[in-house]
């Protein structure tokens, strides 16, 4: 009798020892799977910080892209405005009957714009104008559509200062000619001695005539 029981009794050690390496190995089993998630949770922050200094770098380069071309703009009806114009003075169709008819050219450095109608135009010295402004001569007046690069020319007749009386000219040396693209209140001078303007602010010896695509040449 004590015999049989001492086969039960080994017999039931052996179950329970059976059981305990079990669980013992479920256990290790859930720790590896713990481990193996929670390093995958630090890769996922790790991943988010590389991948955001990539977008502030892919930001960063558009602006910059963007400021290297820009360009002067026109204003905001789409006018040029000064700041995209530059000027010049052409020696134009020459002289005859006693005045000359030079051009000046405004070519856009800008964006595209409109311009149209006349210039104002003067002749100065010294920093000051000389005489009067330009007269304002008919002629067919379009807007013109000015890309980068283009140009529009206005022809001038300017009387030769010695064909008039001293006392109605008092003719004074002009070391500038002084232009106001059409519809602006800013200037650009380009130096220029070729004409003698007449210093008596009542005597009108320029005139401008309406401006037109190109150089004229």
């Amino acid at each position: 009798m004590v015999h049989h029981s001492g086969r039960g009794f080994r017999a039931f050690a052996a179950i329970v020892t059976t059981l305990a390496i079990g669980w013992a190995l479920v256990g290790c089993g859930s720790s590896e799977s713990a481990d193996s998630t929670a390093t995958s949770g630090e890769g996922n922050p790790s991943t988010t910080a590389s991948s955001s200094p990539d977008s502030d770098s892919s930001s960063a380069s558009g602006t910059s892209s963007t400021s290297s071309t820009s360009s002067p703009a026109a204003t905001a009806d789409g006018t040029c405005a000064t700041s995209q114009l530059t000027a010049t003075v052409s020696t134009g169709s020459g002289g005859g009957a006693g005045s000359l008819y030079p051009y000046i050219v405004l070519t856009n450095h800008g964006s595209a714009c409109a311009i149209g109608g006349y210039p104002g135009v003067s002749l100065a010295a010294s920093g000051k104008q000389i005489g009067a402004a330009a007269v304002r001569e008919s002629g067919s007046s379009t807007t013109l559509t000015l890309q980068r690069g283009q140009s529009a020319y206005s022809t001038l007749q300017i009387t030769q200062a010695a064909n008039l009386s001293e006392s109605a000219c008092k003719p004074t040396q002009a070391d500038s000619v002084v232009i106001y693209p059409p519809n602006q209140k800013t200037s650009i001078s380009v130096a220029n001695k070729d004409f003698t303007g007449c210093a008596n602010a009542g005597t009108a010896i320029v005139r401008v005539k309406p401006l037109q695509a190109g150089t004229g040449q």
